[in-house]
């Protein structure tokens, strides 16, 4: 049989757990966030931070403290590894380098000039006639051109009518007259003519006739119809040294060999001669 202590302590105990309060949360409720910061927070506090930042920075220059502001320094050259080898190499290639081609020019005419009587009586047929084609000095792409007219007017021109491409274009180029050139009968004028670029290869040509204006007419000289022509000869100073080279010691070597066959025989025939001199004498003595 329980006390009435007993009993009321039992009591006390049943209020209590009539008090709690039971929470049922559902099994998918959300739970609610904290909300971050705005923009306009965040951008305060950037600005804040620059700020504070900005702040601890200093601009100072070295005058202020008692130094130079400019701060000069010299650099001595001197000759690297690299340099040197270049310059071994360049002295190397040097030596194995084939040597420049200068190239020699010289002008070679395509017809040959009437002279003496030839020349008079191809004048007096013709009016006009190239006399003489002659290359100039100092100037290996340049000739000069003599021609002798028949002095059938005093107002008188001549002209040399020259092309270098068949003919598709031509220049006209006035003849200067030579002073004192007059015998009477003919008269001379001349003219310097020259190769030019693009013309400078080897074979190219200058065709040319020649034109006698006078007050009775216009005469024309064109080497019979087949036209003057002058050719550029090309060759490099070079190959020039090389054959004179070359043919030297080959002529030597033929005179050389001349002389000692010519040797050859001479005591070949004096050999002879000598045999059969003493076999004479031994004829004889038989």
């Amino acid at each position: 049989v329980g006390s009435p202590m007993d009993a009321e302590d039992n009591n006390d105990d049943d209020d209590e757990d009539d008090d709690t309060d039971v929470r049922l949360i559902p099994r998918c409720s959300p739970v609610p966030r904290k909300r971050g910061a705005s923009i306009f927070d965040e951008t305060a506090e950037y600005m804040r931070i620059h700020l504070a930042l900005s702040a601890g920075k200093r601009v100072s220059f070295a005058d202020t403290t008692g130094g130079d502001l400019v701060d000069v320094k010299e650099f001595v050259a001197f000759d690297s590894d690299e340099e040197e080898g270049s310059a071994k190499w360049e002295e190397e290639e040097a030596k194995y380098r084939k040597p420049e081609r200068e190239p020699t020019y010289s002008v070679h005419p395509e017809f040959i000039a009437a002279t003496g009587g030839a020349l008079l009586q191809a004048v007096r047929t013709n009016k006009v006639e190239v006399e003489q084609m002659s290359p100039v000095e100092d100037e290996p792409l340049a000739f000069k051109v003599l021609i002798r007219v028949l002095n059938i007017s005093f107002h008188k021109s001549v002209y040399i009518r020259t092309t270098m491409d068949h003919w598709v274009t031509y220049f006209d180029h006035p003849a200067e007259y030579v002073q004192g050139s007059n015998d009477g009968d003919t008269d001379q004028f001349s003219l310097k003519l020259s190769f030019s670029p693009p013309y400078l290869t080897h074979g190219s040509r200058i065709e040319f006739v020649v034109r006698y204006e006078t007050s009775d007419g216009d005469y024309w000289a064109n080497n019979s119809s087949m036209n003057y022509v002058i050719t550029l000869l090309l060759k490099c100073l070079n190959d020039v040294i090389n054959q004179v080279r070359s043919v030297a010691p080959c002529w030597m070597f033929h005179i050389g060999f001349t002389f000692q066959t010519w040797r050859l025989r001479a005591s070949f025939i004096c050999s002879l001669c000598f045999r059969a001199k003493i076999a004479q004498e031994i004829t004889t003595m038989i």
